[in-house]
């Protein structure tokens, strides 16, 4: 069950303490958001369009659309909510996991990782992120290879800990096993997609500023300085210059080719690492400098629903689709299917597209099943041996610590074992509760707490409770497949000996079928 957005827009630094929104919240609603109706309108069309021109939609893709049209509709299910004190309560409907359409089961999903990662995997030290895109003739292979994707991560990462371990002030050891060297601690995230609902794929990852050494008292972080625009420069041209031997020993590119781009000017590999998040910012929330801002960021989903907007024709039926681009595109962002945007301060960049040409670029978008999200790297990975010591400082897993001999608290008075817990999945009430809008299980007549009682499935009840509410039954319409409009200035012409004559169809006699 999900009622999240589809991602946190940036807000702007607060001057004091930032505070949080206070939103009530409603169950949500997705048959009436415009995604929903070009998906409903279009999805069957589109399917056989793509079957006509000899280019099918993968499986999984289409499970995803067809999921995404049973999401939150309550015909097909729902969790009653109710309040303890004055018995108001509301229907939420279960949601459909998906990984690329989704908005809402996205942002369930971007929410969760970055409270996980904050809470029980990142220790309180400063944290930087690194992005970094390669160049569109080897950027085509990150798609389907997953080779190509573990490679470059390993490529950028490996010089990422090498420039950290030079900022602290270390050099390599050769004498000291690999298992005893300073690491660093990483997350990686795969991106599939640009800003623009594009394909680009490139690589985002979440770094501590700094590595993690085994000492004698334990584990100690080293800082690291600065990062100068001089040592990026150097990382970018290591990582362009290992990465282009990788592809060239794989044979996915020739040696000329591998030549060639060697000797560019501007390599077309780009890394940036400006965005630093500190101690003083990394736990404060709804900051958008703070850390869980950052990792929601860079566990984003493909889109933004706010961002879509159905330009209706005449008929009302979804004609064309607006799709405006984030404010850090405006006026700069021109092309082919884009719109060329004003110059004013406030223009913001827009993109028209078809309602086809919008599940085009969606089902592009989709991320192939069975595929990780996001890596641990360093420390952070799962068979470092120093990965429970570190992990053990985060803010999350404090309470879990094994407390000395007579220090308790609470009921684990005398009890050194930490209590078992499960944190893989959040409550959806308490990630809501944590984006800054207004906690779901508290209710907005009385201020009770409100409780899911039931989880309704069978038919008979659905229909009972639906009918009750007086919400519908049966869930949209999906429509059928239609075929392409008839143009009859193409399709029909008359031919006599002289020349070709167009006809319409108001000049063929009229036949009574009746009298045949």
């Amino acid at each position: 069950m999900v009622a999240v957005r589809s991602h946190t827009c940036r807000s702007r630094p607060p001057s004091g303490l930032p505070t949080r929104r206070t939103e009530r919240y409603e169950p949500r609603r997705p048959q009436k958001t415009p995604l929903y109706r070009i998906v409903a309108g279009h999805l069957e069309t589109w399917l056989a369009a793509r079957d006509l021109a000899l280019q099918p939609i993968p499986g999984h893709v289409e499970e995803e659309f067809r999921a995404y049209l049973r999401c939150g509709i309550l015909c097909f299910g729902f969790a009653r909510a109710r309040c303890t004190a004055c018995g108001s309560g509301f229907l939420i409907g279960f949601s459909c996991k998906g990984r690329g359409i989704c908005p809402s089961c996205n942002g369930r999903r971007m929410a969760q990782t970055a409270a996980h990662l904050v809470d029980r995997v990142i220790p309180p030290v400063p944290v930087r992120q690194w992005v970094i895109s390669m160049p569109k003739r080897l950027r085509c292979f990150l798609a389907d290879r997953p080779e190509a994707v573990t490679a470059l991560t390993t490529i950028f990462l490996g010089e990422i800990e090498r420039l950290l371990r030079e900022a602290v002030g270390l050099s390599g050891d050769e004498n000291t096993t690999p298992a005893a060297q300073p690491r660093l601690g990483a997350v990686s995230f795969l991106h599939r997609f640009g800003s623009a609902l594009n394909r680009h794929v490139h690589l985002h990852a979440c770094v501590t500023d700094g590595v993690f050494a085994s000492g004698p008292d334990g584990v100690a972080f080293l800082a690291a300085r600065p990062i100068s625009p001089a040592d990026l420069t150097t990382l970018t041209e290591r990582v362009r210059r290992r990465l282009v031997r990788w592809f060239r020993w794989r044979r996915l590119i020739d040696a000329e080719t591998a030549a060639d781009m060697l000797a560019w000017e501007n390599s077309g590999f780009s890394c940036d690492a400006s965005v630093r998040i500190a101690l003083t910012n990394r736990d404060v929330p709804g900051y958008f400098r703070s850390l869980e801002h950052l990792v929601r960021y860079c566990a984003r989903p493909a889109f933004a629903l706010e961002r879509l907007f159905l330009l209706e024709s005449r008929h009302g039926r979804p004609e064309r689709i607006r799709y405006t681009l984030p404010r850090h595109k405006r006026g700069i962002w021109v092309g082919p299917a884009r719109s060329r945007k004003s110059s004013a301060p406030d223009a913001q960049g827009v993109i028209h597209l078809s309602p086809h040409e919008l599940l085009d670029r969606l089902a592009d978008l989709v991320p192939p099943p069975r595929k990780h999200r996001h890596r641990y790297h360093g420390v952070f990975a799962p068979n470092h041996p120093l990965r429970r010591a570190v992990t053990a400082l985060a803010i999350g897993n404090a309470s879990s610590l094994p407390l000395p001999p007579g220090e308790g608290r609470g009921e684990r008075a005398g009890n050194d074992q930490p209590r078992s817990h499960d944190t893989s999945r959040i409550a959806w009430a308490k990630l809501l509760a944590r984006i800054g809008e207004h906690v779901p299980l508290e209710c907005p007549a009385c201020g009770g707490d409100i409780r899911l009682i039931t989880f309704i499935t069978d038919p008979a009840p659905i229909r009972k409770i639906l009918t009750h509410l007086g919400e519908p039954l049966e869930p949209p319409p999906l429509a059928p497949a239609r075929g392409p409009p008839i143009d009859w200035a193409e399709l029909v012409q008359a031919h006599d000996d002289r020349d070709v004559v167009q006809a319409t169809p108001d000049d063929f006699p009229v036949i009574d079928i009746h009298a045949l």
